[in-house]
């Protein structure tokens, strides 16, 4: 009888999802972790897979997002402080304004109960403009990052203490890892499929999905002299 195979434990990755989340920001994101599989196995092998996926929500109910579908939460906030998570993205959107207003009890629900998880995971994600709720949260304070190109100067208000890329597809600061804007997140999510299993991983995952991967974060898309870091209007 040949041995069963031994592979790494699976790690669990959290999306934050709210009102008016950019589509791609969420699912270009989940989709390098969905699509990865263990060397030796392929996409139509049976679980374990190297990642789970939740997608989290303030409660049980549809979240729409921004100008496309609704989405249907893994977990509440409740079950995703009492669960055990490896990682947690924070999207972008139109949204992200919500969740930033100093004056809504939902945003303050929102900020605390971040705070609460950072201390429950080992990497903190943002894609496009979450990097802005980040920020609100001093997470990134001190520490490089980066954001949607065409709304900088909006989110690097919300972080002056922050050491803002404006170049960068995506920054890893550790423990706090931000991407560009939307499909930057897809690139950002093949990379910390790298990190959390392996290169190799990360590579087949990119041929299973047939995506062009952009692997240097340094080489921009949108370049600095576009983006408009004077805050004006």
């Amino acid at each position: 009888m040949p041995n069963k195979p031994v592979f790494p434990s699976t790690k669990r990755i959290g999306v934050f999802v709210f009102d008016g989340f950019e589509p791609l920001d969420v699912f270009g994101f989940v989709e390098a972790f969905a699509i990865a599989r263990f060397l030796d196995t392929d996409y139509s092998s049976p679980p374990p897979y190297p990642f789970e996926i939740f997608l989290i929500a303030s409660r049980i109910a549809p979240v729409k997002s921004a100008n496309g579908p609704s989405v249907a939460p893994d977990w509440d906030f409740q079950q995703a402080l009492q669960g055990s998570l490896d990682l947690l993205m924070v999207p972008g959107g139109i949204g992200t304004g919500a969740l930033l207003d100093d004056t809504s009890a939902q945003a303050s629900e929102c900020l605390d109960w971040l705070r609460a998880m950072d201390s429950k995971v080992a990497i903190m994600a943002s894609v496009c403009t979450g990097a802005a709720v980040l920020a609100k949260c001093g997470f990134l304070d001190g520490l490089p990052a980066t954001t949607n190109h065409s709304a900088f100067a909006w989110v690097a208000r919300h972080g002056p203490l922050v050491l803002w890329d404006s170049v960068a597809r995506w920054v890893d600061a550790g423990k706090y890892v931000t991407s560009a804007g939307v499909s930057a997140g897809t690139d950002m999510g093949f990379y910390l499929v790298s990190r959390l299993a392996g290169r190799a991983i990360a590579e087949a995952a990119v041929v299973a999905a047939e995506y062009d991967w952009h692997r240097d974060p340094q080489t921009a898309i949108v370049y600095p002299q576009q983006v408009d870091t004077s805050g004006r209007p």
